[in-house]
């Protein structure tokens, strides 16, 4: 190759770079953003969605250059918070969402919510967590494989933890309807707090999250039987779906789907390069470890992935509440 095609090749590729660098700057509105960008958590801290919220703010800041503010505002086991995203927040991209689902779908469809979900518009998918339905290792089931746990409830009735109204009831209703069961639910206000109760041998099993049972799957305490979801948990290589026993939860709408959320009528320019950004932050390496570290499994998508995610979850939801009478179609 002469010396004037490779003097012709670097332009085109200088050029092209500078393109390529002009195209990805302009993705940055001139007037966006000027202040700090607020995070809202409907939870309390310390929670896996706050959790979420503030590892990613901070890794966002170092890799946007942006000052980002995680705002907890509690109330009703997520009702005030969601309220006011939906009816307070300008549509203005300085206040997004870390909205935790089926949580939100719970409120509208069994709590009587003054919102729908079409008053937050999603714009990334973080991150998936399965419920994990565990037992107490050292108790009389501990050392029982999930099929033999249903062989022993055909004959002795669980006591098993559960929030009412919510994924981990939801979860444990399939496994009593798709095994011919019948437990008998001990009513706690958090997953959290069912995880306290088995560890004290108050309840056989329950349903939480990997972050809530982490220390004490790692100490031997818990035992964990089956997850939800299409795939394995990767905390968890040797514990199998429930798909994988015949009940049929998988799909994302048996756990809690993490996503960032904007109100309506967002400016475009500053709606998309939020989107660009935050995935950009989500899919790379320093996230994958931080959040490995905090327990969460990433699964990074964009506002048209996170969308269609949204709307077949809350539709599965709706279908079973439905089914089970807790609903009208």
């Amino acid at each position: 190759m002469t010396s004037k095609l490779l003097r012709g090749l670097g332009l085109a590729l200088a050029a092209g770079a500078l393109m390529a660098t002009q195209a990805h700057a302009q993705e940055k509105p001139a007037d966006f953003p000027q202040r700090p960008i607020n995070l809202v958590v409907m939870y309390p801290a310390g929670g896996a969605v706050d959790v979420t919220a503030r590892t990613f703010a901070q890794l966002a800041e170092e890799k946007m250059g942006v000052s980002i503010r995680v705002e907890n505002r509690v109330g009703g086991a997520g009702m005030v918070g969601h309220t006011s995203l939906a009816k307070n927040t300008e549509a203005d991209g300085y206040t997004v969402g870390v909205v935790a689902n089926p949580f939100l779908y719970t409120d509208i469809l069994l709590k009587n919510a003054p919102f729908t979900i079409e008053e937050f518009e999603p714009i990334n998918e973080i991150s998936f967590d399965p419920v994990v339905w565990v037992v107490n290792a050292k108790s009389d089931v501990g050392s029982m494989s999930f099929d033999e746990i249903v062989e022993h409830a055909k004959e002795t009735e669980l006591q098993v933890g559960m929030n009412p109204n919510s994924v981990f009831l939801f979860v444990s209703e399939f496994i009593e309807r798709a095994k011919d069961l019948e437990f008998n639910f001990i009513p706690f206000d958090g997953g959290k707090q069912g995880v306290v109760a088995l560890l004290a041998g108050d309840v056989d099993a329950t349903a939480s999250f990997y972050s809530e049972i982490e220390q004490y799957v790692q100490s031997g305490d818990l035992k964990p039987v089956a997850v939800t979801g299409d795939n394995r948990h990767p905390m968890l290589p040797d514990t199998p779906t429930l798909s994988e026993l015949g009940v049929p939860a998988g799909g994302q709408a048996w756990g809690a789907t993490r996503i960032f959320t904007l109100p309506p009528g967002v400016p475009e320019d500053r709606k998309a390069y939020l989107e660009s950004a935050f995935l950009e932050v989500l899919e790379s390496d320093e996230a994958e470890a931080a959040f490995k570290e905090a327990g969460l499994t990433l699964t990074p998508a964009g506002a048209q992935a996170a969308q269609a995610q949204y709307q077949e979850s809350f539709d599965t939801l709706k279908a079973f509440l439905a089914e089970t009478g807790r609903v009208s179609q």
